[in-house]
């Protein structure tokens, strides 16, 4: 049916400091001592970068979530004017997704690179890198009149399993090498643990879009879904996963400081 998301979708920023050696970005010693969003952020090396990567990821949750939502509008049959064109920008909006997670992925894989990332760390990066690749496939050729609009049956369920992949070498890359700043005995809201905060929100994004994936999927292009592409399961499955993408993006704006654009 369609597509699964990008999304994060996502080793982005997080698996990022994750990657990096300790002393790449420093944190106040003291948890108890509470920091301003821009003192907490000031260790992060080349942090402009990451602001552009949070607000590329932040965009391509939201136009994720619109693709959802004209999807189901399509599904629906729409009757009016309004609905009849919202509907018909379902691909349009497919295609913004997959591209802003695209363009977030490789940036995010230049920037681990310039700070020295560790080989889980890039490998989660072109996974996902691999999976936007997909995630922008289905849409396009949807454009392009394949299957009536409804594009190729397989890149977006292969797409979410190569980033829920990415998701876990990142989950897994936090554990053997945690992300400079972070403190287990401080909460999952100490501003030097928000990487990982916000890595638990794309590993759970797309855990959810999985199922809504398998579930909608048209097998082979010409074969039923195993349940109705429209039905509450689906979509309760994929609104969720596209919140929880929007949610970790937030998180990492927050790290990030990203409405700060005065100082580099």
């Amino acid at each position: 049916l369609k597509r699964a998301p990008a999304q994060g979708f996502l080793v982005p920023l997080c698996c990022v400091m994750a990657a990096t050696h300790p002393g790449d970005a420093q944190m106040k010693e003291d948890p108890e001592q509470p920091l301003n969003p821009e003192e907490a952020s000031s260790g992060i090396p080349h942090r402009l970068q990451q602001v552009g990567i949070t607000w590329t990821f932040t965009l391509a949750s939201l136009f994720l979530l619109l693709d959802f939502i004209t999807l189901h509008v399509l599904l629906s049959g729409p009757t009016t004017w309004l609905s009849i064109h919202f509907a018909m920008l379902n691909n349009f909006f497919g295609t913004l997704q997959g591209w802003l997670w695209l363009q977030g992925f490789v940036v995010l894989g230049h920037w681990l690179l310039s700070v020295g990332a560790t080989g889980m760390g890039l490998a989660g990066c072109g996974l996902k890198v691999l999976a936007s690749a997909c995630f922008c496939l289905q849409p396009m050729s949807g454009i392009d009149g394949f299957r009536l609009g409804a594009g190729f049956w397989w890149s977006n369920l292969a797409g979410i399993l190569f980033f829920h992949a990415g998701n876990t070498l990142s989950v897994v890359d936090f554990a053997m090498s945690p992300p400079p700043g972070t403190d287990k005995e401080a909460g999952w809201l100490y501003p030097g643990n928000l990487p990982v905060t916000g890595m638990w929100f794309y590993w759970f994004a797309t855990w959810v879009l999985i199922p809504a994936n398998f579930l909608a999927t048209e097998w082979g292009g010409d074969g039923a879904s195993w349940v109705d592409g429209n039905g509450a399961a689906v979509q309760s499955l994929q609104y969720v996963g596209a919140l929880l993408l929007l949610g970790g993006s937030v998180v990492y704006g927050v790290w990030c400081d990203a409405l700060n654009l005065r100082r580099w």
